[in-house]
C-alpha cells in the first residue's frame, strides 16, 4: 500500500516568531504563507520544489549546535553573506573542501545555515 509521504518543510525554533519570520522571508526570498503570531509562521518559496521552513514558537533559547541545518547555493558567497549579515545574521567562518566553497552562519536566534558554491 503506497502512501503520500514526502518531504514538506524545515521547522525550527524561535523565541520571537513574528521577527525571525520576517528574517527569513528576506533572506531566502520567500513569502511568510500562514501565521499565528506568536506560536507559528510558515515560509513559501512559491516554488512547489522548494521547500517549507516552519517557524515554531519554544519558551527555551537555544543552547547547543543545531544536528540539522538549511543550505542555500548560491553563486556569489560574498555578496549574498553581506546582504543576509545586513538582515541580521552573524558569520561563523568560511570553509572549503575540494571545489566546493561555503560559509556557515547564524540566524539572529543562533540558529546555524550555510551558504554554499557547491562544485560543479
Amino acid at each position: 500500500m503506497a502512501s503520500n509521504f514526502g518531504f514538506w518543510g524545515l521547522a525550527m525554533d524561535a523565541n520571537d516568531v513574528e521577527s525571525l519570520a520576517r528574517f527569513w522571508r528576506d533572506a531566502a526570498n520567500y513569502k511568510i504563507e500562514d501565521s499565528h503570531f506568536p506560536y507559528l509562521a510558515v515560509l513559501t518559496s512559491g516554488d512547489p520544489v522548494q521547500p517549507r521552513i516552519i517557524i515554531l514558537q519554544v519558551p527555551e533559547t537555544k543552547s547547543a549546535k543545531n544536528r540539522v541545518h538549511i543550505e542555500f547555493k548560491t553563486d556569489d558567497l560574498k555578496s549574498e553573506a553581506e546582504r543576509i549579515v545586513e538582515l541580521g545574521a552573524t558569520l561563523i567562518e568560511e570553509r572549503e573542501f575540494g571545489d566546493t566553497q561555503w560559509i556557515v552562519m547564524q540566524d539572529p536566534e543562533g540558529n546555524e545555515f550555510c551558504l554554499v558554491n557547491p562544485a560543479h
